[in-house]
């Protein structure tokens, strides 16, 4: 289940009219598949206004920082194209943004589903002028961020859903009762102890670049299980025993320089803290980014901490990052009748 956020609602209520429009045009003709890479939008906009007040929010809204990387990165790569140049394979773009502005136009925001091709998200805003156009961006600029980070994610749990390592998923699902999609390539590196961690490890040219995974539990004993203190605490330990780099008595740890990025979401049904900072290898040089969710099971008198980490030293991680965020979202605890079941 994808993580949804509340638009305000004029702009709710056009995406909803929108979705029953796009049900009678998807049903008339068969699309293309979009184009583009993931993070990539596409924003079609008159020069004038791209070089206005309108520009300045669009890149306020899409060259925002990704959390909880080491180097800044944009949350997503925009670029720009003429209305009057948008046609073609330009319309197969993947994420749109299409902003018409003209005098007789009513101001309007609305979302769309597979207009020109399958997969296909595009937010329209209409205005009668340029700050009008600014202003309705800026007030639903995080809701736009949203949406589109959200749509990326979807994308990929279809994609890592086609092919799962169903061994893998087996064996988390006997360890601790919980269901996760696992994508190929991942591989168990141990399952010692109080948890297990699997490792996706890659060569690009001379570079070395890996996505780790790790699942541990501990008891649950008070709500201070959700501090930022205690995660640390926690996985130092468990990294400590399990994660261990090449020199003598190096292992991984939370970086503590850099200041973690904590939010309370709501993870397919259940309460949890999400965690975004930074991770290095004690004694050696190593580190990265890590995004790190804390769950409470209840039922089992138990806490949960499910935990992605990427080394691509030399690269971008803003993509590495994102496909750990739509691994680690499929992760769902079963429900202790039917485990039993």
């Amino acid at each position: 289940m994808i993580l949804k956020r509340t638009f305000p609602i004029v702009f709710l209520i056009a995406f909803l009219s929108a979705c029953v429009k796009d049900g009678s045009k998807s049903s008339d003709k068969v699309l293309p598949t979009s184009s583009g890479k993931y993070g990539e939008v596409l924003v079609v906009v008159d020069s004038t206004y791209e070089n206005r007040k309108t520009g300045a929010v669009l890149e306020t809204i899409f060259f925002k920082g990704v959390e909880g990387l080491p180097q800044k990165e944009p949350m997503f790569r925009m670029s720009t194209v003429a209305p009057r140049d948008f046609k073609s394979i330009l319309k197969r773009s993947r994420n749109l943004v299409r902003i018409t502005i003209a005098d007789h136009r009513e101001s309007q925001i609305k979302v769309e589903s597979d207009v020109w091709a399958k997969d296909q998200l595009l937010i329209q805003l209409f205005a009668p002028n340029d700050e009008e156009a600014a202003r309705i961006l800026e007030k639903n600029k995080q809701n736009i961020r949203d949406y589109f980070n959200e749509k990326e994610i979807e994308r990929l749990q279809a994609q890592f859903s086609i092919k799962p390592n169903k061994d893998i998923a087996k064996q988390i699902l006997k360890r601790f009762d919980v269901s996760i999609v696992i994508p190929p390539a991942f591989v168990m590196m141990d399952t010692s102890g109080n948890g297990l961690w699997l490792q996706k490890q890659k060569q690009v040219g001379e570079h070395e670049i890996l996505q780790g995974i790790m699942i541990y539990e501990v008891p649950y004993t008070s709500d201070s299980t959700f501090s930022s203190n205690e995660m640390i605490l926690s996985r130092d330990y468990f990294t400590k025993s399990h994660i261990q780099g090449v020199r003598d008595s190096s292992y991984m740890t939370v970086y503590r320089d850099y200041k973690l990025m904590p939010k309370e979401i709501n993870l397919n049904g259940k309460y949890a803290v999400e965690y975004r900072g930074l991770w290095n290898m004690k004694n050696d040089f190593m580190g990265g980014p890590f995004v790190h969710y804390t769950i409470v099971d209840e039922k089992r008198n138990r806490v949960l901490h499910i935990d992605g980490f990427v080394y691509a030293p030399k690269f971008n991680k803003r993509e590495y990052v994102r496909e750990l965020d739509a691994i680690l979202q499929t992760f769902e605890i079963i429900p202790a009748q039917k485990a039993q079941n």
